[in-house]
């Protein structure tokens, strides 16, 4: 999975020790092994052995660390709160059925996440809380999230300039469909990529379309225009 090194494994073993998934799911008897691993003198892991007892901890850091990215990434898109979950959960019902047939098997939801999904909009309802403030429930949440924001985009019909490369397409366009927070700052974005084109091609006066608010706001209304996705 990545190369035995010394400063390779002590890289991962910050990046874990930094984690809360990571230090949930690494057993006790799996951290002690690393430390005493780390405490002796090596700079390449040779031994057969050791390879052997080393892979399935460095397996289960390296899941927790993806897991961990996926989560944030979500996060970074809607917030944690009654409004906009709930919003997301009402859109996604309506789109999900211009879907094609084998996209509703890959984004149906099973029926344990829809447990989950059910008794949180059940809290919110009922006003036991209107904000998710616990880590262990937003990273469970996280990969349900993400499948209803993947329904809401893929029945965007409307043109966007993706650019964050660390969310996929389909996640962008259901953020601007759905006119989140993070909608402004994605448009903000695509805004710096056509003033980079624009400037490209000899226009000078581009250089200000990145800073402009009226620029921005008006890519934001023509990419949520309500007729370039189906589920309007």
């Amino acid at each position: 999975m990545i190369p035995p090194r010394r400063e390779n494994i002590e890289r991962l073993v910050e990046l874990a020790r930094g984690n809360e998934l990571c230090r949930r799911n690494v057993s006790v008897e799996d951290w002690k092994y690393l430390e005493a691993l780390l405490q002796s003198s090596w700079e390449e892991i040779r031994s057969p052995a050791v390879l052997e007892r080393l892979a399935p901890v460095i397996k289960t850091i390296l899941k927790c660390l993806v897991e961990k990215g996926a989560s944030g990434r979500i996060w970074d898109l809607i917030n944690p709160d009654c409004k906009s979950i709930k919003r997301l959960v009402r859109q996604a019902g309506r789109c999900f059925r211009f879907l094609k047939r084998w996209e509703r098997r890959s984004l149906s939801l099973n029926r344990w996440e829809w447990g989950l999904l059910r008794a949180l909009i059940t809290a919110f309802d009922g006003g036991c809380i209107d904000r998710i403030r616990s880590r262990v429930l937003l990273d469970a949440l996280a990969p349900i999230l993400e499948k209803l924001l993947k329904v809401v985009g893929k029945t965007f019909r409307g043109v966007v300039i993706i650019v964050h490369e660390n969310v996929g397409e389909d996640l962008v366009k259901a953020a601007i469909s759905l006119r989140l927070p993070s909608a402004y700052r994605l448009a903000k974005q695509a805004a710096v990529r056509i003033s980079q084109i624009a400037q490209a091609w000899g226009n000078r006066a581009a250089r200000t379309w990145a800073e402009d608010p009226g620029f921005i706001k008006y890519l934001l209304m023509m990419m949520s225009y309500r007729e370039n996705y189906l589920g309007a």
